[in-house]
């Protein structure tokens, strides 16, 4: 990989790195349509020109390379893939996803506005040598290895240095995209008992008869500018133990979260992580953490606020996790804060009636759990029984 790099100017080397550990959502601008530019497509024969083996490998053969860390590829090894997925809703980010007959796979092509360079349904061909293939907390994932300021989160980092993406992903004709697999809770128990290498993770598929279990889980920072990974309980706030927490729509747009905590859904929220639990958000950071400690000291003269008032402050738009059932297998459905129907509230004939639904999307793994990622509006995407 690092002999690879040194084909790049420093400039560009040191630009990737600074972009790559960006893992949260951040707002996807997006224009028009779904139209890609003017572009060269190639032909399988023409691949033969760039190193192609005249063979490619399937993307299950290629995930079961994957053992219990980060596989870098060093052998000439290509896939071929359809899109599948659209960021033109805002609901996915610098991320593209890519299915053959034998799985799909999540490329990180560290772009915004991706939609309109790749049509759905239109071929791609990666060459894989030099890439890393990775997975985030079991997902399969393509990408360029950690650089050097990793906190080992994240076992692939982003691809978004336009010079590699052009080395890598060569475009190919279009086509219509595939139909989504209808798939049973069999075959999501089957995938989950598979691991990385499930067929369905990375696939668009139809889960159909779902139930609305009136269960949610999201995360939010208090801070989000402040340290808060799992070693920073003091600035993290779980709701994931109290139902939905009053939370009806898809996600929480900037101005919905603040609307959300100023009406008090959230005061009994708990301040902590795991085992380490302070207090609800309505106390500060004073009351709860030891005078000297350098969490303290973090939050500055924010210490002496509650942090109701703090995520206020620094309100910012938040994911949230909705939790379907087929059958005894719970599914998520996760959506971006900065999606453009995360406000848009759930039907509530599938809130409150109970009325079953069909879902169609992208399906991902997240720590042995199926999780949906919709690529269109839940109005098209979700369809009440």
């Amino acid at each position: 990989m690092k002999k690879f790099f040194i084909a790049f100017s420093i400039a560009l080397v040191a630009f990737s790195s600074c972009k790559s550990l960006k893992e949260e959502w951040d707002p996807v601008f997006t224009f028009g349509g779904n139209t890609p530019a003017e572009q060269k497509l190639y032909s399988e024969a023409d691949l033969k020109m760039l190193g192609f083996p005249g063979t490619f490998t399937s993307i299950h053969d290629l995930k079961a390379l994957y053992k219990n860390g980060p596989y870098e590829i060093n052998s000439n090894i290509w896939i071929k893939g359809q899109v599948i997925s659209s960021d033109v809703s805002g609901n996915l980010y610098r991320e593209i996803y890519i299915q053959d007959e034998t799985g799909g796979i999540d490329v990180k092509l560290g772009k915004s506005s991706l939609y309109s360079d790749y049509k759905l349904g239109q071929w791609l061909y990666i060459n894989c040598t030099s890439l890393c293939l990775g997975a985030y907390n079991g997902m399969p994932q393509l990408g360029v290895e950690p650089d050097n300021t990793s906190t080992n989160e994240y076992e692939t980092s982003y691809i978004d240095v336009q010079a590699i993406i052009d080395q890598h992903v060569f475009k190919g004709h279009y086509a219509d995209p595939p139909a989504p697999l209808v798939v049973s809770e069999n075959d999501i128990k089957a995938a989950i008992s598979a691991g990385f290498t499930g067929e369905l993770w990375g696939k668009l598929v139809t889960v159909p008869g779902l139930l609305y279990k009136n269960e949610i889980f999201a995360l939010v920072y208090p801070n989000p500018n402040m340290d808060h990974k799992s070693a920073n309980p003091e600035n993290r706030v779980f709701l994931s133990d109290k139902g939905t927490w009053g939370i009806d729509s898809w996600a929480m747009s900037k101005n919905l979260y603040i609307t959300y905590v100023e009406a008090g859904l959230f005061d009994s929220a708990e301040v902590g992580s795991g085992a380490t639990r302070y207090g609800p958000i309505t106390g500060r950071p004073v009351d709860y953490l030891p005078k000297d400690s350098k969490a303290l000291q973090s939050f500055g003269s924010y210490a002496y606020k509650t942090y109701k008032e703090i995520m206020v402050t620094f309100a910012t738009a938040n994911y949230v996790s909705h939790y379907f059932r087929i059958g005894k297998t719970d599914v998520q459905v996760r959506t971006s804060g900065y999606a453009k129907f995360a406000d848009e509230t759930l039907d509530s004939r599938i809130t409150k009636d109970g009325a079953a639904c069909d879902i169609t999307g992208i399906l991902t793994v997240y720590d042995g759990s199926a999780q949906f990622t919709l690529v269109d509006e839940p109005s098209v995407s979700v369809v009440v029984k």
